[in-house]
């Protein structure tokens, strides 16, 4: 199947990275605006570590910005952030918890990171079928800040 030049509104071809940069920081604004006049102090309840996840500006969306604009379906899961964030579960019996590494990481407070996984589907349009993968840092406080989300080929 032939995948269009856009997917509801996000540009398909790799040489299109510029014009996603601006939907993912569009669909931060968004979220966090929605989250505020909600009252949620821009967090979202994850349900499987039964934590409230903060999306926090210059922080959670720096790294996405730059992962997730590399990749339209990548794109497609920050359009669908509160969703990924509040259902994303682990895959397998594998560890989800491991230590922070890089700079950035570190120089975010990180002692820690935790990768879920969410499943985006759908019935009719088989190239929206993938798995996001939801990269959590905690603080020393326990705080839980979303970091990254991006698409993985294979799980």
């Amino acid at each position: 199947m032939e995948i269009p030049e856009y997917v509801y509104g996000i540009p398909t071809k790799k040489a299109k990275s510029k014009e996603r940069v601006e939907l993912i920081k569009d669909y931060y604004f968004r979220l966090w605006k929605k989250l505020q006049k909600e009252g949620r102090s821009n967090s979202v309840f994850n349900k499987f570590l039964g934590v409230d996840v903060f999306i926090v500006e210059k922080e959670s969306d720096k790294k996405t910005i730059y992962a997730a604009s590399k990749n339209w379906q990548s794109t497609y899961a920050v359009k669908h952030l509160e969703k990924v964030i509040a259902n994303a579960t682990k895959l397998d019996d594998g560890p989800i918890y491991d230590k922070s590494k890089g700079n950035t990481q570190k120089a975010n407070g990180y002692k820690n990171i935790v990768v879920l996984h969410y499943k985006i589907s759908n019935a009719t349009i088989p190239y929206l079928n993938f798995y996001a993968k939801l990269t959590i840092g905690i603080k020393a406080d326990n705080k839980h800040v979303q970091y990254c989300i991006n698409k993985v080929e294979c799980v």
